[in-house]
């Protein structure tokens, strides 16, 4: 049985793509603010809550602009890093995401990634991304600043 503590929910942040890619950059637009957010959150005890699928699309654009060894190096790293919690995605989860979240934002390019991570932060009681993706305030969701 897994007991569950959502007391500490303020000190979870959902993660994106966006603020992986920015901290990670440091000519990204982002990257100073995406520094001191990370480091703020890690100092007060927090953690990154994000689905494989950002892993995923953090691979991807790694191996467009950093190659295939840095790539695999970076994504280890950050999937071992214990500031991260990682959830899997089965096809549940999926259809949720797409029903709650793509049909009812049609409109919008919204990834399936983007639908995943807003179903995931409505599961786990958090209102807050660390990303610089506008499509988290559209949703309903803060930012972190």
């Amino acid at each position: 049985m897994r007991l569950e503590v959502r007391v500490r929910s303020k000190n979870r942040l959902a993660i994106d793509t966006s603020a992986l890619l920015a901290l990670v950059a440091p000519r990204d637009q982002h990257h100073a603010q995406a520094v001191r957010i990370a480091r703020q959150h890690v100092e007060q005890g927090g953690r990154f809550v994000g689905s494989v699928l950002v892993l995923v699309e953090l691979h991807g654009h790694l191996l467009r602009w950093r190659g295939a060894p840095d790539a695999h190096e970076l994504v280890d790293r950050v999937r071992r890093d214990r500031a991260y919690e990682w959830h899997g995605v089965d096809v549940a989860l999926m259809e949720a995401a797409h029903r709650s979240w793509l049909a009812r934002m049609g409109g919008l390019r919204l990834s399936m990634t983007d639908a995943v991570t807003f179903e995931l932060m409505r599961r786990e009681q958090l209102e807050t991304a660390f990303a610089f993706d506008q499509h988290f305030e559209l949703a309903g969701f803060q930012l972190a600043q």
